[in-house]
């Protein structure tokens, strides 16, 4: 199957989903250091083409609190909650 990234373009929403799912799925293997990774690119595709109150911003900053909440880093997960 075709690369989404090379499909549509490094910015689209789509690839921003996938990146997020892909962070879920590091975090669940306990790469915590990839699913932030990740999440920061899901993060900076959502802002950019959606907005910072769109729900899907929402969505990955509190995937990455919960992978921040994981690794024991309580301050970060809170401020991945609460922006």
């Amino acid at each position: 199957h075709p690369d989404v990234a090379a499909t549509l373009g490094d910015d689209h929403p789509d690839v921003a989903k996938t990146r997020n799912d892909m962070g879920n799925v590091y975090g669940s293997q306990g790469r915590y250091a990839e699913a932030l990774e990740a999440y920061e690119e899901a993060l900076r595709i959502r802002r950019a083409k959606l907005g910072d109150d769109h729900p899907d911003v929402a969505k990955t900053r509190n995937d990455m609190g919960n992978v921040y909440g994981s690794q024991g880093r309580y301050a970060e997960a809170l401020e991945a909650y609460e922006e």
